[in-house]
């Protein structure tokens, strides 16, 4: 199976070879790789062109240490959803979790996993290469330079991790993984990874920010405009909706935060003549709806917004709600 990942990803990498005075569009069509679909919403690159893409740059950019260069030459928009999402996160953690989940938008091959050592007192983002190979060095630095940034981003503090390891070697220019992450760096590593402090990831952060929120997602701010009342109703709505790009939300979660139990808020959702699942579904289909008609939205990228965890099964689910594919619904509205 040819996997594929989404092309305005490598814009980073355009902009990185932009900074070193080479010329990208020469790089790209080493690459045998068209650069206007990096501007095509929802256009894709073979993987296995990405990985000549970024042999290539590193042919030509003479600096071993040119990936981390992406720490500045990335843009929210170069990552579609994900890159509002991340920066709407209510804390690290939430940032991790939805990178993970969000980069099936990105790409097709499984990106890496977080794990929670209590011994240690960290949270570590391991970067995992089950479905391509291992990165060069330049693409694994800018993975975790990329990562680091958008972390640094939402937390609105310094930020210094815990520990970053590579698996290459140590190289002559060192002293920028230094400058970079402000925090001890090992080389030659079994795994590439990047650990957090638990004091600090779970801290409540202020990136989601309404006037952010509005310039990502239209669509929900239009809903959250037309729920001015106070019911129980609304305001599970509203919790569905700010959670509904973690994918995390259920009926126990949202007691939690409204700080009742479960079973009374069952009691109350039930006196209003609802229940959770239905507030879920009927506001997933109202956003749907919205988003499917905006035709520069990935279809994608619309499921993984309303918490589903395949394209597939939001396709199934917009069918049993309007009766048309979302496609044959985009192309009726």
């Amino acid at each position: 199976m040819n996997l594929t990942k989404l092309a305005s990803v490598q814009l980073v990498l355009w902009n990185i070879c932009r900074q070193y005075n080479q010329d990208p569009e020469a790089i790209f069509q080493k690459a045998r790789l068209n650069p206007e679909l990096m501007y095509q919403p929802g256009a894709r690159y073979p993987l296995d062109k990405v990985a000549i893409l970024w042999e290539e740059a590193a042919e030509g950019i003479k600096d071993p240490c040119f990936g981390l260069a992406a720490a500045t030459c990335w843009h929210p928009t170069h990552f579609g959803t994900l890159g509002y999402a991340l920066l709407m996160s209510q804390s690290l953690r939430i940032t991790l979790e939805r990178l993970l989940r969000f980069h099936k938008v990105l790409s097709e091959a499984r990106f890496g996993e977080i794990h929670e050592d209590r011994d240690q007192g960290t949270l570590v983002f391991t970067l995992t290469y089950r479905d391509e190979k291992p990165y060069p060095p330049g693409r694994e630095d800018a993975a975790l330079a990329w990562i680091m940034s958008t972390l640094r981003i939402n937390f609105h503090h310094n930020l210094t991790p815990v520990f970053v390891a590579f698996t290459h070697g140590r190289p002559a220019c060192a002293g920028k993984y230094y400058e970079l992450f402000k925090g001890p760096v090992t080389f030659d590593a079994p795994t590439a990874a990047l650990a957090l402090p638990l004091d600090k990831v779970d801290v409540l952060l202020p990136g989601a920010n309404e006037e952010l929120a509005q310039f990502s997602d239209q669509a929900m701010s239009r809903y959250l405009a037309t729920l001015d009342d106070d019911s129980w109703a609304t305001r599970v709505r509203k919790l569905i909706m700010k959670h509904l790009p973690s994918g995390t939300i259920t009926v126990e979660k949202a007691a939690s935060e409204l700080h009742i139990s479960t079973r009374k808020l069952q009691r109350l959702l039930k006196k209003e003549g609802t229940t959770f699942l239905a507030l879920l579904n009927s506001t997933r289909m109202k956003l749907a709806k919205d988003y499917v008609q905006q035709s520069d939205m990935d279809l994608t990228e619309i499921a993984f917004l309303l918490g589903f965890s395949e394209l597939s099964t939001f396709s199934r689910s917009f069918k049993r709600w309007t009766g048309q594919s979302p496609i044959q619904y985009r192309r009726a509205a």
